[in-house]
């Protein structure tokens, strides 16, 4: 069971693999990519921010490919502003637009209801799912986070604050990179060009509106815990002390929600380690429909 649900997470040149199909469908008036492998329960997969589906995967031309163990049917959306999806730059444009972008997925697809795992900023469309949503979500797992509470005791986001006001300055996202990283000691012209290379692939003002908008995809915690679906959460003993704070404030409302942390593992780690794959499959087929 570890190694099949590992192969989830990680694509491999192993016999039997189910192929991985990429498409896209319109989610009124914007193009969302996704890719699709294996038949059996479906598992929507949600990547963080500045992400997107190859998080769980990649073939040698760099697109999604997903290698789901038997049983399965693994979707891996580019959530809006991400991948291969159209990248709109008004923040507007997303916040809880994200998580309608994936229940017009599963109607795209034909799928009443599927298992969802949101990783990171995946958590927050994942969250936002769930609290408007609740009948069309099998089980949850939050992945490296938690959905945006509204019980939270830090409201901002500092990150995605950072990285707004770097694009807004248009003087590079060295004073971004410089401002998240305390211990690096480049000079701004040489975090320029680092940052260059690190986030020059990305559509910096479509990743700047998406984070702009994480404060609309708050949920209220009693409305969550109302809808009674089935939560795990995975993190890694290494997280930090921010995440580590977020997941115990959801361990607060959802009481009765699973906890699975992995040993060694950081922010970064966690996804592709093979105790996070076996516990997304036990999980998945614990709450698989009757």
């Amino acid at each position: 069971m570890n190694l099949l649900a590992a192969s989830l997470l990680l694509a491999t040149s192993q016999t039997g693999v189910p192929a991985t199909t990429v498409n896209s469908f319109d989610s009124r008036g914007v193009k969302i990519r996704y890719a699709t492998a294996g038949e059996g329960e479906p598992v929507v997969l949600l990547h963080g921010w500045m992400g997107d589906a190859t998080m769980w995967g990649k073939d040698a031309k760099g697109l999604p490919k997903l290698s789901p163990p038997p049983g399965i049917m693994a979707i891996a959306v580019d959530l809006r502003g991400h991948g291969g999806s159209d990248k709109p730059h008004e923040s507007k444009k997303y916040g809880s637009e994200m998580a309608a972008d994936v229940i017009r997925l599963l109607d795209h697809l034909k799928l009443p209801r599927a298992h969802v795992v949101g990783y990171s900023m995946g958590a927050f469309v994942a969250g936002k799912m769930v609290e408007r949503w609740p009948k069309r979500v099998s089980s949850v797992l939050y992945g490296g986070s938690s959905p945006v509470l509204n019980t939270r005791a830090v409201k901002g986001f500092s990150d995605a604050d950072a990285f707004s006001q770097a694009v807004a300055a248009g003087k590079g996202l060295g004073s971004y990179l410089l401002q998240v990283s305390p211990g690096m000691t480049l000079s701004l012209d040489a975090a320029n060009k680092l940052a260059d290379r690190m986030y020059g692939h990305l559509d910096a003002k479509a990743m700047a509106a998406v984070g702009d908008s994480f404060p609309k995809m708050q949920v209220d915690a009693k409305r969550l815990a109302k809808a009674n679906v089935p939560t795990l959460i995975v993190y890694g003993a290494n997280e930090s002390k921010y995440v580590k704070d977020r997941v115990a404030e959801l361990q607060v409302a959802l009481p009765k929600a699973n906890v699975k942390v992995i040993p060694g593992a950081n922010h970064i780690t966690t996804p592709a380690h093979p105790e996070f794959g076996a516990a997304l499959i036990g999980f998945v087929f614990e709450n698989q429909k009757k």
